[in-house]
């Protein structure tokens, strides 16, 4: 199971205003859907716009790990789709982070199929319930093993005998209907879904711009949905444009109203009239918001927001309303904290289960910040400000993303600053959230820093950490955490190394083949440092091999540097950081262990991962990396004369951490702020 990250502070200050044309991410529920039906469907679709935030890009993975040929080149994402029944077993659990759409909408695309999956994620994913979408799975012919209270991890066994099935949905739930209707795309015969009230409808707008034929049908106030399986699909090539996310661009558009005199216009934004409830809602409030240039992209309709700084009044949102904004809520109670008079919120039982119960995290914050704020049943209310609150407080964010973000707005208009108390679960959805928010005339900084650079240190110059050791000591562990809690970038140097024996692997060459090596190294992409296979143990075999060879070394060395160079500040861990390639870093640390102790930890991080293996040959392995690291002709395993030695053999990752923070913060005292 995967753990939140260290924790990342944030700081935000009164802005003036904000001003300018800006774009935002793409739309994480289309992209998540792009992603997974275009698998479905065979030849090669290519998206631009795709969210490239951690939920999306563990879509992507999870695919990858089911056979799915998935590749990204300058922010052009292609599928490779393998059609209706071509997915295969994955060797490995599906981790999901922190996503609930990728763990439901996945659980219902493996249903049809006679293997078992395996699933799990974060803290905070594997604390939610799943039995909503567990229980027409299983009507559908899968069997679910799952902790108590129906949580991840879970199994789930598909069937090669899919039974089609009439469902009511007994709460609105884009994410349920959606799973049904990707498990319905291998099942023989009419899949039908009843709903009582209208969810996203970004599934059926795929499907249907991708060629399957879906009836949908009004009655009576309920809405028919059915969809006939085995569709026949015809290979073709395809090309999906993801419109801008307008959950995304809410945080853009209240900062600007809650703003005095700021002026934006948030290009190319999803408008489908089922996400549109937060912006009908500020109009009511008084907001000057407009839509211009209405076009329609890949089967959703899409424009250009325009938003002017606005005084806004209390009102009313009715409970009808909460399908079509139910993620804008937080925000909206951010835009209702500096309105004049009392806004009514109704509808608001699904806000307790979403990343954390949002409905009692608006609450507890809005109160701290000198707002009053009440939650009754599945209504809140909050009385505003009639202008800028009071502020001051210290968010508990839950790592829930738009708890983070909604109150590092509400500090761009408070009194006094707002301060979060972990920004980390912001890249989910919205990577480059304070950057863009700065540019257009934010202050939101990294607490305990002397300026607004939030990665450089009082050194005055970017730092450099460079984290060595054996394979097994937590070197990684160590170097992800520091970049985490420092804001600085991170790179696994490992991972080059395992991507030249990936390409070699999968490319029936032969690791010893020093040309077919070199030709490798000089290919690596980002990408390919993402792929999951790069953690796969006859990868790691084939690393130590290449990684020998001096070729090799030699073409990924300027790569490492460059990324040293990183005006954020670096991170970055390997076997010769200290020595070869950042001789001049600021920090060096060298991390060792027992070979027993580092045997002891790689075999439970394999079985961890589903895969049986026997102690002795993870044990006969290491030693036999350690002789290969540390016999090779060029910068062999060693620490730098000047490097912090940390033995892990008796320390938990915590520990380690504690130490190696120590170091840098007695030499600059404002990191540790």
């Amino acid at each position: 199971m995967t753990k939140h990250n260290a924790p990342h502070p944030l700081r935000s200050r009164a802005a003036i205003s904000l001003k300018g044309d800006v774009t935002v991410p793409g739309d994480k529920s289309i992209s998540h859907r792009a992603l997974m039906l275009s698998s479905q469907v065979l030849g090669v679709t290519r998206i631009s716009g795709l969210l490239e935030g951690d939920d999306v890009l563990n879509t992507a993975k999870a695919l990858q790990a089911l056979g799915v040929s998935i590749q990204c080149k300058n922010h052009i994402w292609e599928v490779r789709g393998v059609g209706i029944g071509g997915l295969s077993e994955s060797a490995e659990v599906l981790d999901l982070g922190n996503s609930g759409t990728s763990a439901r909408l996945l659980m219902g695309l493996v249903t049809p199929y006679p293997f078992t999956t395996f699933f799990t994620g974060d803290g905070s994913l594997c604390s939610r319930p799943m039995a909503r979408v567990m229980t027409p799975l299983m009507q559908m012919g899968a069997k679910i093993t799952a902790r108590d209270g129906n949580k991840l991890p879970l199994g789930l066994t598909g069937t090669a005998e899919p039974m089609p099935i009439t469902y009511r949905l007994p709460v609105a739930s884009a994410q349920v209907k959606s799973a049904i209707l990707l498990a319905a795309l291998g099942t023989p015969g009419i899949t039908t879904l009843i709903e009582p009230q209208a969810t996203r409808d970004h599934t059926e707008n795929m499907l249907t711009y991708l060629g399957f034929k879906i009836e949908i049908a009004a009655n009576g106030g309920e809405t028919a949905i059915s969809i006939q399986g085995h569709q026949k699909i015809k290979r073709s090539d395809r090309e999906i444009t993801v419109s801008g996310d307008p959950s995304s661009s809410a945080f853009l558009a209240v900062a600007a109203l809650i703003c005095k005199d700021s002026k934006l216009t948030i290009k190319n934004v999803c408008v489908n009239p089922l996400r549109t409830g937060l912006f009908v809602t500020l109009r009511e409030m008084g907001a000057k918001i407009e839509l211009r240039n209405e076009r329609i992209a890949a089967g959703e309709k899409v424009a250009d927001i325009s938003v002017a700084g606005s005084h806004l009044k209390g009102v009313t949102v009715p409970a009808s309303r909460a399908p079509s904004m139910i993620d804008e809520y937080p925000i909206l109670a951010v835009a209702a904290a500096c309105a004049e008079g009392e806004t009514a919120m109704h509808g608001l039982s699904e806000l307790r289960l979403k990343e954390s119960d949002r409905l009692a995290a608006i609450v507890e914050s809005l109160n701290a910040c000198g707002i009053r704020a009440r939650a009754e049943g599945d209504s809140l209310y909050v009385t505003g400000a009639g202008g800028a609150p009071k502020g001051g407080a210290t968010i508990a964010t839950h790592y829930d993303h738009r708890i983070a973000m909604s109150f590092l707005v509400l500090g761009m208009a408070s009194q006094q600053p707002v301060t979060i108390d972990n920004a980390s679960a912001i890249k989910t959805s919205f990577p480059n959230f304070v950057e863009l928010m700065n540019s257009l005339g934010g202050n939101i900084t990294m607490t305990g820093l002397p300026d607004d650079q939030m990665t450089r240190a009082i050194s005055g110059h970017p730092l450099v950490i460079a984290v060595d050791g054996p394979a097994a000591s937590g070197k990684g562990t160590l170097a992800r955490r520091l970049a985490e809690v420092f804001g600085f970038d991170y790179l696994d140097t490992g991972s080059l190394y395992r991507a030249v024996g990936m390409k070699l692997v999968y490319g029936g060459n032969d690791t010893r083949d020093v040309a077919a090596a070199v030709e490798a190294a000089k290919h690596i992409d980002v990408e390919d440092l993402a792929n999951p296979r790069l953690r796969q143990e006859r990868i790691g075999q084939a690393a130590s091999v290449v990684s020998a060879f001096p070729e090799v070394r030699q073409a990924l060395l300027e790569f490492q540097r460059n990324f040293s160079r990183s005006a954020r500040g670096a991170v970055l861990d390997g076997r010769d950081i200290g020595t070869v390639v950042c001789p001049d870093a600021d920090f060096k640390f060298f991390i060792t262990a027992t070979l027993y102790a580092r045997a002891r930890r790689r075999h439970k991080e394999l079985q961890g991962q589903g895969i049986e293996v026997v102690f002795e040959s993870v044990l006969e392995d290491l030693r036999e990396r350690d002789e290969r690291d540390e016999k090779r002709a060029v910068a062999p395993l060693r620490p730098a004369e000047d490097a912090i030695l940390i033995d892990s053999s008796t320390l938990d990752a915590s520990e380690v951490f504690d130490q190696a923070q120590q170091v840098i913060v007695r030499k600059y005292p404002g990191l540790g702020a």
